[in-house]
């Protein structure tokens, strides 16, 4: 094993000098920081488990212990779990005990020696003693899931009594004579739950038990199959559902009853199996993070009964029409993702689908103009156009249909008030939400030399910038860095191609300062911080790779292709980041100043459509559970999903999680407080083509430039 004194020898350096590197310690200089952490690497050391192990008696290592990862719902905890772990640099040791307790207890003995920071186990034992009796660890650090064992101090588990009521509520609404029940065995203390509140709430039906462990799972597959006919077979786990399924394909010529399974939350379909849902990844991530948050303190506690998320969708009775509604939208993540799933609403409606694509300012032509917009049934408006534009091109929403009330009454207040309605009256939903955030590259920030070297030049640690001073200054030290790890990557890209782009831009930083745009009854800026603003973009221009391009695209794409440490933008035009080589690395913050702009859209109903019917139909679909959640999987977003807690969509998309706090900081002015609306597009861009000359002239004068657009606000509006 190599040691500190083993690299201190090879690199030529003190004891010190290596344990104030290796453990982010002492006054040591770049160069030295670079040598050490070659040499520790070239010697095979590994810095982060020695180091921590050192000092804190504990190894940064969670033991899990679970039956098996081939069933779908300990492989989604496991993952959670296991991606939660290495962003705070730890580390999950994986045990299987294929349900056998023997093999159980060998594994205690086995992890003796393993110090772990805590422990998860769905365990197979009668008693929580056999873990207490062998172990050091401290009690509250072992977690005990789904199965509450004897003795077991702290116990996680979903609601499966709520399960077993909400799938007796669902059978009772059915013509069901005779049901099958295939489940785990009835000691583990979440199928008994499960079972016993079943048959309490079913009604008066014909209930057949089999309890199964998984050594004999496939062959009590077919005994149940053979022992009477089914209408419906309701199963604890996805596998036994996979079990029966084989079973009537091999065993018998019968047709396979319907099946209920519960499920992990994730992107599945089945014409056989009816999903009930329970996010195994949200808390395999959720239990991770609180046993290294809590990890140091006496007194803590980490049971937790989890809510399921239940069925998706109860069965969709699609209206049947013979209609063609036409679509107005932008080019967009969200009208990608929408364009491969429009099948699957046309052959359930027969309503064919015309999407009519256009640029954005194409779009704000189309609505001036009444003859051009009136052949549209529903248009995808840009957030920015629905105060001014909402009222003179879209119907009032509310009462048209009782499930799209149910849909509209579902909002939360911040995003009606941006998103939906004009003075309180409901004209759009909301699709595609979006605000900026920044987004950093992890594996250069916590660079513990890139760190050093930036200390040395600025005398300030290296931190996410809060305030847009300390943003210019990051980006000013990679501008001039000239050390192997950052050649080629600048601080930023900055595009600066359109008039509308380059205000948002500003305004971020006129925001961030608590200006204000609408004041009193006019629209004007605040002259000082109007001026300040302009000071701080000017010198982000100037110590970035500017971009002369309209759309965010190519800035996203420098961040991605690994030319920038950082991008701000808005967060619908960052779904590309997700499939990217670089995801692993990326760090995400609330943008400087806290103060994002909104940005997104809204789709509402045109007043001159001759198909209300077939366009609410359109949007009851859109915003269903399930099409909400394939659009987000594609790369948009529409309002459920923006706004749920699911696993599968937070792993690819983790910064919708801290974008759902933020939204409420969000600001795009369109009104006044009296109600008046104003058309906010065009004052973006009359301050976006002043803020444009600015940016090219050498020596700009400030207080001029404030003063053009204000004169130019008054006289417009």
């Amino acid at each position: 094993m190599v040691t500190i004194l083993d690299i201190a020898k090879a690199a030529g350096v003190s004891h010190g000098t290596v344990s104030n590197v290796l453990n982010g310690k002492g006054n040591v200089s770049s160069k030295k920081m670079e040598l050490v952490l070659k040499v520790a690497e070239e010697l095979g050391y590994n810095l982060n488990n020695n180091a921590k192990l050192l000092r804190s008696g504990k190894s940064q290592t969670i033991i899990m212990i679970l039956p098996t990862i081939s069933l779908g719902e300990y492989a989604a905890f496991y993952e959670s779990a296991l991606r939660e772990a290495a962003t705070r640099d730890y580390q999950i040791k994986l045990y299987c005990t294929y349900d056998n307790p023997i093999k159980e207890l060998e594994i205690i003995k086995e992890i003796i020696r393993e110090r772990p920071s805590g422990i998860i186990t769905v365990s197979s034992l009668d008693d929580a003693n056999e873990y207490y009796n062998h172990l050091s660890i401290n009690k509250s650090d072992i977690v005990f899931l789904n199965r509450h064992t004897k003795n077991a101090l702290e116990f996680i588990s979903f609601d499966f009594k709520q399960a077993g009521m909400d799938i007796a509520e669902y059978i009772n609404q059915l013509n069901v004579n005779t049901i099958g029940v295939f489940t785990d065995e009835d000691k583990h203390s979440n199928e008994h739950d499960f079972i016993s509140t079943f048959l309490k709430q079913v009604n008066n039906k014909n209930v057949v038990i089999s309890h199964s462990n998984m050594a004999h799972e496939y062959e009590n597959a077919f005994d149940l199959m053979q022992s009477t006919s089914f209408d419906w077979i309701i199963t604890t786990n996805v596998s036994k559902a996979v079990m029966l399924i084989k079973a009537y394909h091999y065993g018998s010529t019968k047709p396979l009853p319907k099946l209920i399974a519960l499920a992990p939350f994730k992107n599945s379909y089945s014409n056989e199996i009816f999903y009930y849902f329970q996010d195994y990844g949200y808390v395999g991530e959720n239990v991770v993070k609180k046993i290294i948050l809590n990890i140091n303190l006496k007194e803590k506690s980490h049971s937790k009964k989890y809510q399921n998320i239940g069925f998706l969708e109860k069965v969709v009775n699609y209206r049947k029409y013979d209609k063609q509604i036409n679509m107005l939208t932008i080019e967009s993540p969200a009208t990608k993702a929408l364009k491969k799933i429009i099948p699957h609403f046309e052959k359930n409606t027969n309503i064919r689908v015309n999407l009519d694509i256009k640029k954005t300012n194409d779009i704000f032509d189309i609505i001036k103009d009444v003859e051009k917009w009136e052949i549209y049934d529903i248009i995808r408006l840009d957030v920015v156009g629905l105060s001014w534009y909402g009222q003179k091109i879209f119907k009032y929403l509310q009462g048209l249909d009782t499930n799209l009330d149910r849909v509209i009454d579902n909002l939360p207040y911040f995003l009606k008030d941006y998103y939906a309605n004009i003075n309180d009256v409901t004209y759009a939903l909301p699709f595609d939400i979006s605000i900026q955030m920044l987004f950093y590259r992890k594996d250069i920030f916590e660079n513990e030399i890139v760190k050093r070297k930036y200390f040395e030049k600025t005398k300030s640690e290296l931190k996410i910038p809060t305030n847009f001073d300390t943003y210019n200054e990051i980006l000013k030290f990679f501008n001039e860095s000239d050390f192997d790890l950052l050649k080629g990557v600048h601080g930023a890209s900055m595009i600066t191609g359109n008039d509308n782009t380059i205000a948002t831009e500003y305004l971020l930083r006129y925001y961030s300062l608590k200006g204000s745009l609408l004041n009193d009854s006019e629209i004007k800026l605040d002259k000082d911080i109007a001026k300040n603003a302009m000071k701080l973009l000017y010198e982000n221009y100037r110590n970035s790779k500017v971009v002369d391009t309209n759309w965010w695209g190519e800035e996203v794409k420098n961040f991605v292709d690994g030319k920038s440490a950082m991008v701000i933008g808005f967060m619908n035009h960052l779904s590309v980041v997700s499939q990217s080589n670089i995801k692993d690395s990326i760090g995400i913050a609330n943008v400087p100043g806290d103060t994002p702009l909104l940005g997104g859209g809204i789709l509402g109903v045109t007043k001159k459509t001759n198909n209300v019917n077939e366009s609410i139909e359109f949007l009851k679909w859109i915003n269903s559970n399930e099409i909400s959640e394939q659009i987000t999987l594609l790369g948009g977003n529409t309002a459920s999903y923006f706004l749920s807690n699911s696993s599968v969509v937070n792993t690819m998309y983790p910064w919708l999680n801290k974008a759902k706090k933020t939204i409420m900081n969000g600001k795009r002015e369109n009104t006044f407080e009296d109600g008046q609306s104003i058309d906010i597009k065009q004052a973006e861009e009359i301050i976006g083509k002043h803020v444009l000359k600015m940016l090219e002239e050498e020596q700009p004068d400030f207080d001029r430039y404030v003063d053009l657009i204000n004169e130019e606000l008054i006289t417009q509006f």
